[in-house]
């Protein structure tokens, strides 16, 4: 019998083709199925799904991650849909450290920005991977890094002091916003918890109109900004 779930690996997670021929708890029963047989595969990698195979409503798609997370132990960070990719568990459950369209005309770099490599964009950039040293990222919106900052990073050029830069992990000593070239400093409660932490996900955002703060994600930093 043919499943009506058929999972691939791909370079940056996995992409799950869906039947579109039978109900949708057929496919989550599938699914829950899929993943909790293959729980020691998987391991608790962190992955980017990619959705193909039928029309998916959000509340369908937030069925689906949650069937896959609570049947093993992988970590779903983003999802990609018609070509669009975006986070849909920031939505009224945590603070949303992406505006709800950043995906929809950001320019997505899958892969790593290699050394002396530089990329531009009028919008936001998404990168799924790291930001070499040497290499420079440049946009007029957001910067975004699914992995670890090393190179410059210059967010809201030339002069938009609300755009932030997100990273997995921040090694790069300065980052611009909005014009204003500092070393990003962290609050002294945040230094402590984060340093004995795995890594978490950073944000750096203008703060006192001429200082960039640098602070976990979680800490709400990005509330800040107006």
């Amino acid at each position: 019998m043919r499943s009506s779930v058929i999972i691939k690996s791909t370079k940056y997670g996995i992409l799950i083709l869906l039947d579109e021929n039978v109900s949708f708890e057929e496919l989550v029963k599938d699914i829950c199925t899929k993943f909790a047989e293959s729980r020691k595969f998987w391991g608790n990698a962190r992955m980017i799904i990619s959705l193909e195979g039928r029309d998916l409503s959000p509340e369908e798609t937030q069925c689906i991650v949650d069937a896959i997370e609570l049947n093993s132990d992988v970590k779903i960070i983003l999802i990609e849909d018609k070509n669009v990719i975006r986070d849909i568990r920031m939505k009224d459950k945590i603070d949303k450290y992406f505006h709800d369209d950043i995906y929809v005309n950001a320019k997505i770099i899958k892969g790593s920005i290699k050394r002396n490599a530089k990329i531009t964009s009028d919008s936001s950039i998404v990168i799924l991977g790291d930001v070499k040293k040497g290499a420079k990222v440049e946009a007029s919106g957001n910067i975004i890094v699914i992995g670890t900052l090393e190179g410059e990073a210059y967010a809201g050029y030339p002069e938009d002091k609300t755009m932030y830069v997100v990273a997995q992990e921040f090694l790069s000593d300065v980052v611009t916003i909005g014009g204003i070239t500092r070393k990003p400093e962290m609050h002294k409660k945040w230094y402590q918890r984060t340093s004995n932490k795995d890594t978490e996900p950073l944000g750096v955002i203008v703060w006192n109109d001429n200082e960039l703060l640098i602070e976990p994600l979680r800490s709400g930093i990005l509330k800040h900004i107006k």
